[in-house]
């Protein structure tokens, strides 16, 4: 039976980690970046920083001409890199290809190719990174099922048999947390919207981390589920929902490991979470609000 004091415990244990596996770049297709961003971004053509990142920028098959701040790292494997105006690089620069031009005294760290030793070596860190926040969300996926596994399989159920009404209603959930978040913002003066917006956020993370635990079970189910109770019958390993969440974190996660195809997918995968979260209530497929029955007669 589903215990909800518990689910919320661990869940909320885990988001801070899990949230840092959120995938914070955005796949552009302008040749400019608009409006100040604080996120990191990739791209895969010429691109012009004419607006302060906050963040690490990737290019990749492309080149970079930096006129504003990049508060992170740059990552250029194409065509070269040129600072003009007022473009900077708080960071390091590692580039492939082409040519650094007019860059004195517009870098804060360190300039590198990745065919240098330096360069693989901070390629190598970053894989190392991304390797220990998937390793936090296998040790999340693995709490949250053991202690819920039912609801978790009920929802992988639900967006296997429903996905397009799983993913709009994410869509729909995600635009209506961040419409809220500004509506609560407006009653900060006030004092009583800074705990509103705290359990706003609160309530979007765990919506999210229970969502995509379940997308992790429903890939591994998808992948290597039994077809059949016979099929399951003579297995002696992949079997249960444990067995499935795994195999989707490491599906999914050997697919994030891929440039630009591994941000996308895990956005989608954020949006289903959120949408099958809301939709079966964390599994429990009960109404979030009371229902009208009428009374019966004596």
């Amino acid at each position: 039976m589903f215990n909800a004091v518990k689910i919320v415990v661990t869940l909320a244990a885990i988001t801070a980690l899990a949230l840092l596996l959120a995938p914070g770049g955005a796949i552009g297709s302008d040749r400019a970046l608009p409006a100040a961003h604080r996120a990191d971004f990739v791209v895969m053509h010429d691109v012009t920083i004419d607006k302060p990142v906050h963040g690490d920028v990737q290019v990749y098959g492309g080149s970079a001409t930096i006129r504003e701040l990049i508060d992170g790292d740059l990552l250029v494997l194409g065509n070269g890199v040129s600072f003009e105006g007022a473009g900077r690089v708080s960071g390091d620069v590692i580039f492939a290809g082409g040519t650094l031009r007019n860059s004195d005294g517009r870098i804060g760290g360190r300039v590198y190719s990745p065919v240098s030793f330096e360069g693989a070596t901070a390629m190598l860190t970053r894989t190392a990174v991304v390797l220990s926040l998937l390793f936090v969300w296998l040790l999340a996926a693995v709490i949250v099922t053991l202690i819920s596994g039912r609801e978790v399989r009920l929802s992988s159920v639900e967006i296997r048999t429903s996905p397009l009404h799983c993913f709009a209603l994410g869509l729909v959930a995600l635009t209506s947390f961040v419409l809220t978040a500004i509506v609560f913002s407006y009653l900060i003066p006030f004092v009583i919207g800074v705990p509103l917006l705290a359990a706003l956020f609160v309530f979007a993370l765990l919506t999210k981390a229970y969502g995509i635990i379940a997308v992790f079970h429903a890939v591994g189910t998808l992948v290597a589920g039994a077809r059949s109770r016979e099929q399951l019958a003579r297995r002696k390993w992949l079997r249960g929902d444990l067995a499935m969440v795994v195999v989707g974190v490491l599906i999914l996660g050997a697919i994030r490991m891929i440039p630009v195809v591994g941000t996308i997918v895990w956005q989608c995968a954020s949006v289903f979470g959120v949408g099958v979260a809301l939709a079966t209530k964390f599994g429990r497929r009960e109404p979030w609000f009371l229902t009208w029955r009428p009374v019966a007669a004596n």
